[in-house]
């Protein structure tokens, strides 16, 4: 996290996990408090902000949220969107034990070897 212009701290975060487990369902909601049953699989990447005024603190916080897409074909791009994050979101889908498994297979490792020291040292 840093220090932004208007004296917000910035918070990058990045959801990772396959296509389809509910990234962009949990961003939308998170962002809009919105929910929609049917969203377009996100290709490459999505950026959308969030400013949260911490109470009791006078303090903002502006999330700076990044949607992965979560295709095979999109994998290698994902790489990019790690580095400088502070906070990475494994997302799954609790009716695909396949997309759990993908975590423990590929996104886990994944992080560990691209990510921030400060992320990947974190005990996942």
């Amino acid at each position: 996290m840093e220090d932004s212009e208007e004296g917000a701290v910035t918070c990058k975060v990045v959801l990772i996990g396959e296509s389809a487990v509910g990234k962009t369902s949990i961003i939308s909601r998170f962002t809009s408090n919105e929910f929609k049953s049917n969203t377009i699989s996100t290709s490459g990447a999505n950026f959308v902000t969030k400013n949260l005024i911490i109470e009791g603190e006078s303090q903002t916080v502006k999330f700076e949220i990044w949607d992965t897409a979560g295709q095979e074909k999109y994998r290698s791009l994902a790489k990019v969107f790690y580095k400088n994050a502070a906070i990475c979101i494994l997302v799954f889908d609790i009716t695909r034990k396949s997309s759990f498994t993908a975590l423990q297979n590929y996104w886990i490792k994944e992080i560990k070897e691209n990510a921030s020291d400060k992320l990947s040292k974190q005990r996942i």
